[in-house]
């Protein structure tokens, strides 16, 4: 076993040869004290090792040790987040630098820093992926190497890319993880090279079951990566966990749903008629009564007074009508001709919106085409499959190979040709809204906004119904997937 100032190693894997030690020295691995702006490195210099010297004895000073287990973390306090004090901020700096250099592929950075002491082979960045796991999905098998003669753990899960990334730790908190090994990694990814390195010179353990229920040759199978598929040996577990997983999240979906459907019905069932029924009789009727005859009480020797200014402004009011009703009756042109303006502005956009419309039915009528060839073609390419298999005795083709025909030929029936159509249908939407926005811009556009909200009113409950019922389908179906994967555990 080499030392760890011995990262130069022979694979023998796919015709590997052995790495030799880099001479290229970089004089600044710590470049940069922005947050946003990532590290950077200048090829002139022999003074990284003077450098490094640097920063341990600012982080000696700092009081809080070496080495760096894990990203600082400033807390949860908005101010200490955007501006993190001088220690904070170093420490996060070169944590950065880490993985720069094994994004990067500076394989002398990367280990004049773990030499150093600084960080480690499981520093962890502020995603919480390892460095072996950041070497995995960067597609850097020297860095790898590297890592693993510095006696990286082979078979320790970290968080991966897959969770997306967030700013503040409270939010972090809250994301659900996603924890993977380096061989799982390397098997999703479909790095073939990676998984043979792990795996026959570092002894990696394909068997490990991921917290979610996924094994390497299931990560692999999922993401069609055939090659690595065929190269690991068949393993059956984890099943039970990888539906829970996807139950979980299909009953959240219901949870979630549900609650709509019940906050609907609240709405529309009690504070919709309590508002008509008891708010504003009270607030409009009732209420003003009583006020009303409160005042009358306290002000009854001012009424006469108040009859008679009433009167008076009523009949000022009267004496303006048949001003009015001329003026009314003078803008009748005016507005007759505005009218008429705004009819020919319509008839003259109408080829515009008809266009679109007409786009959006040829685009239907297109993918429905498309869809009936492809099940009439996969149905010949069955009808094909099976003759050749029976005239041939099932010489040249297997039982597998028709079987596989016909589940691609229900597939391209029932799955894809569907989704087709209902990827048209999911367009009315858009296509309307342009419409209408096409024949009176953004009048039209405010319009369809509130004839698409009285729609939502009557098609909110069946949607959420439909969301139910497809979450439990995908739960079921989950469930029987995981039947047939027990059967062949390489199935993709």
């Amino acid at each position: 076993m080499a030392t760890k100032h011995e990262y130069a190693r022979s694979t023998g894997v796919d015709g590997f040869t052995p790495l030799a030690a880099p001479q290229s020295h970089y004089d600044s691995i710590y470049a940069s004290s922005s947050q946003d702006d990532p590290p950077f490195y200048t090829e002139e210099a022999d003074n990284i090792q003077h450098r490094i010297q640097q920063l341990l004895e600012d982080c000696q000073r700092d009081g809080q040790g070496i080495p760096i287990s894990e990203y600082p973390d400033p807390g949860t306090d908005m101010y200490q987040v955007r501006n993190p004090d001088d220690t904070t901020r170093s420490r996060q700096d070169i944590v950065r630098t880490f993985f720069d250099a094994i994004k990067t592929k500076k394989d002398e950075v990367v280990a004049a820093l773990i030499e150093s002491g600084l960080v480690t082979t499981e520093t962890t960045n502020e995603d919480g992926r390892t460095p072996l796991l950041a070497a995995i999905e960067a597609g850097n098998i020297r860095t790898v190497q590297q890592l693993m003669d510095f006696d990286a753990d082979i078979n320790a899960y970290g968080i991966t890319s897959g969770m997306p990334p967030a700013k503040y730790s409270w939010q972090r908190e809250k994301q659900q993880k996603i924890y993977r090994t380096p061989l799982q990694v390397a098997a999703q990814t479909g790095n073939l090279t990676i998984v043979k390195l792990l795996m026959e010179t570092y002894g990696a353990d394909d068997s490990l079951v991921a917290p979610d229920g996924e094994l390497a040759l299931r990560l692999a199978a999922s993401n069609g990566h055939r090659e690595v598929v065929k190269y690991l040996p068949s393993r059956r577990g984890g099943g039970f966990r990888r539906w829970k997983t996807k139950h979980h999240k299909a009953m959240r979906r219901v949870k979630r749903a549900v609650a709509k459907i019940v906050w609907f019905f609240k709405i529309a069932l009690y504070e919709v008629p309590k508002f008509f029924v008891w708010y504003i009789p009270k607030h409009l009727v009732v209420k003003p009564l009583i006020r009303g005859a409160k005042w009358l009480r306290k002000n009854y020797r001012n009424v006469p007074g108040l009859i008679v200014d009433a009167l008076k402004w009523t009949w000022n009011k009267l004496k303006k009508i048949p001003k009015g009703v001329w003026e009314f009756l003078k803008g009748i042109p005016k507005f007759t001709k505005e009218l008429a303006e705004t009819i020919w502005t319509t008839i003259k956009r109408l080829p515009r919106a008809t266009k679109i419309a007409l786009l959006w039915i040829w685009n239907g009528l297109k993918n429905a085409g498309n869809a009936v060839l492809n099940v009439l073609s996969r149905f010949i390419s069955f009808l094909h499959t099976a003759l050749i298999a029976i005239a041939n005795l099932f010489r040249g083709i297997t039982l597998k190979d028709v079987w596989d025909g016909f589940v691609t030929f229900l597939r391209a029936l029932i799955i894809d040709g569907p989704r087709k159509v209902w990827q048209w249908l999911c367009k009315f939407e858009d296509v309307m809204e342009k419409v209408f926005k096409a024949l009176w811009g953004c009048t039209g556009q405010i319009l369809w906004w509130l004839i698409r909200g009285i729609i939502e009113v009557f098609i909110y409950v069946p949607k959420k119904i439909l969301v139910v019922l497809v979450a439990i389908g995908s739960s079921l179906a989950k469930g029987f997937e995981e039947v047939l994967i027990w059967f062949n555990p390489k199935r993709q």
